[in-house]
């Protein structure tokens, strides 16, 4: 399909006049596919020309994105196969958005503040770039309530990215197979404890790589503590406790 014809098709398809605008500065040289359908924008580099340059594509991706259109009826956005070392800026500014996929591309973190978004949001990651979890990540995201984050090359996790049990309250799915981790924290409990017999959490830690349960986070289980109803997984790791949580 020719780069006009699609220009074409992606007019009638949004028919307001801020994303007119926009589209109109949809490169037109192949850098990118974009399939627009209802409320869901994908944007691919895979089929696109060699050395695409990477500061130019995420300026674009922030202009596409902050079109009113986009901001006031986006549910779901797919950034696949990109040169990006970033989460464009403008996500945050998306008020309906309830899925955001990242699949291969260059994020070694995912720098990205999502101005405490109370709705259900479906966030997945898998990049084999993103080497860490640093603390303040997802302060404020209420809403979060997958997270999938399998085949990245995760090895360190802040200590208070999930630890504190009065955020990410909604979250119930937290995958984090087949990463660089070596150890675990029990954080786990802390998303546990959020969780009811009609909504129970999971953890996936399989991996091959853990082989200890450390407690930087100075926690202490007790009689009193609260009947969690979660499923932890830690199979195929060489952890003492594999299998016991």
């Amino acid at each position: 399909m020719s780069a006009i014809k699609l220009v074409v098709i992606l007019l009638t398809l949004l028919g307001t006049a801020d994303a007119v605008k926009h589209v109109a500065a949809y490169p037109r040289d192949g850098s990118y596919d974009l399939t627009f359908s209802g409320s869901r924008l994908i944007i691919d580099c895979s089929h696109s020309r060699p050395h695409i340059d990477e500061d130019q594509l995420s300026r674009q991706l922030d202009s596409m994105l902050s079109a009113d259109h986009f901001v006031d009826h986006l549910t779901s956005l797919s950034i696949n196969n990109t040169p990006v070392t970033r989460v464009p800026a403008s996500v945050c500014k998306l008020n309906t958005f309830n899925s955001l996929i990242l699949h291969n591309n260059k994020l070694t973190e995912l720098h990205i503040r999502f101005n405490n978004l109370a709705k259900p949001v479906t966030l997945e990651a898998g990049n084999k770039a993103t080497t860490r979890l640093q603390d303040r990540l997802f302060e404020g995201l209420q809403g979060l309530l997958n997270l999938y984050l399998p085949w990245n090359q995760i090895a360190f996790i802040g200590l208070r990215v999930f630890s504190n049990s009065s955020d990410l309250i909604s979250l119930r799915v937290v995958d984090l197979a087949h990463n660089r981790l070596t150890s675990i924290e029990p954080w786990w409990y802390y998303r546990c404890i959020l969780s009811n017999k009609t909504a129970s959490v999971g953890i996936d830690f399989h991996s091959k790589l853990i082989s200890k349960c450390t407690n930087k986070l100075k926690f202490e289980f007790a009689c009193r503590i609260k009947i969690t109803f979660g499923n932890v997984r830690t199979d195929h790791n060489h952890s003492p406790h594999n299998g016991l949580f």
